[in-house]
């Protein structure tokens, strides 16, 4: 038996049970139907029921290896980009008291309900239809089971871990004491946070199954938990031996070109926002108020940004390769991603190795885009 549960800390956290709305079984005809109750469909919902700015280069600065200590105490440390806009969140928490806020709202949620079929201007479950004059598909990590957006979003896992609470004494060596949040700049993504708790939860490095095949069952494997726990204690070398208390994971939606996009089409009623790359638990924030934007027909600064498709609706979103090809790619830029680590966490390679591993690196995450 595992010392850890496998569960989410976040959802073990809740102190009220889990209970289903009820699930849809008559037609109906709304204005905007959502398909998908996670953070951009509750987001979307909420601001299209509620009408609120920005940040420039300004706010971000390099940090020495000295001033990183004063936030974070770190193995090897070589320096880091500071953002103090940010503040860290219970996901599960937010979730569920979003969908709370937007029922009191008005708008109504249905679960058990999967989407058999949809189109412009309607969508079908196994027991009712939902005719609307718009179509919002906000299911990110899941869009493999609303065709044809598989074609455009691939489902990447993520898997994380949390510590048991650690004692104010270790907190002192590693820092965070405003609970930042942190991610290592490596191409291949690592993130972590110090929890209210005083736990540390540690995320990195999922995987893609072939052929897009969601993944399910999110009950790690001692491999699995042991591997972030490696590379948590690569970072701080104290908490090699601490007890995994959570471990657990999810389905992750990724675009072809690694970055989000938004857009609306006029003229099938279909607006969507996504490829959020494993950053949705705050870009989907900006979706639902950019969605909401785009769908009212309103002039403002977020329906100009660029990550807003403004013609050519799902065409305009670039699709993935075709299997084998893409599991083949994927693979190989993992593997090349893994080789530049090791070679530039090796202090004797030489420079041209370095540089060489560089650039096979950049070059593959290149070719992907």
């Amino acid at each position: 038996m595992p010392a850890w549960r496998n569960i989410s800390l976040w959802m073990d956290q809740l102190a009220e049970p889990l209970v289903a709305r009820p699930f849809l079984e008559q037609d109906l005809d709304v204005d905007v139907a959502i398909i998908g109750a996670g953070y951009t469909g509750l987001w979307t919902a909420y601001y299209l029921k509620l009408h609120a700015q920005g940040l420039t280069d300004d706010d971000y600065r390099w940090l020495s290896p000295e001033q990183l200590a004063e936030q974070i105490r770190i193995a090897k440390p070589y320096g880091g980009i500071y953002a103090p806009h940010v503040a860290t969140i219970q996901p599960a928490k937010l979730v569920r008291g979003l969908a709370r806020v937007v029922e009191h709202m008005g708008v109504q949620i249905y679960e058990n309900s999967p989407v058999t079929h949809w189109q412009s201007g309607s969508l079908r479950t196994d027991k009712a239809q939902v005719r609307g004059s718009w179509i919002v598909p906000a299911v990110e990590g899941y869009a493999t089971t609303l065709a044809p957006l598989g074609r455009y979003q691939l489902p990447v896992q993520s898997l994380i871990v949390a510590t048991e609470p650690l004692p104010a004494s270790t907190w002192d060596e590693i820092g965070l004491n405003r609970g930042q949040a942190f991610g290592e700049s490596s191409r291949q993504v690592t993130y972590g946070q110090r929890t209210a708790d005083n736990r540390l939860v540690f995320g990195a490095r999922g995987g893609y199954q072939f052929a897009g095949k969601l993944r399910h069952n999110f009950d790690l494997t001692d491999n699995e938990v042991e591997l972030r726990r490696y590379l948590f204690g690569e970072l701080f070398p104290q908490l090699k031996k601490v007890r995994i208390s959570h471990a657990w994971g999810g389905n992750l939606g990724m675009s072809r070109r690694f970055k989000p996009h938004m857009l609306c089409d006029q003229q099938t009623g279909i607006a969507l926002s996504g490829g959020y790359g494993g950053e949705g638990v705050g870009a989907s924030n900006l979706g639902g108020r950019t969605l909401a934007d785009l769908i009212l027909g309103h002039d403002t600064p977020l329906v100009h940004q660029p990550w807003v498709l403004k013609q050519g609706g799902l065409n305009a979103l670039k699709a993935w390769v075709p299997e084998p090809c893409r599991w083949l790619g994927y693979n190989a830029i993992i593997r090349s991603f893994v080789h530049e680590d090791q070679t530039l966490a090796n202090p004797n390679t030489a420079p041209w190795r370095r540089k060489l591993a560089s650039s096979v690196a950049g070059f593959m995450e290149g070719f992907m885009h």
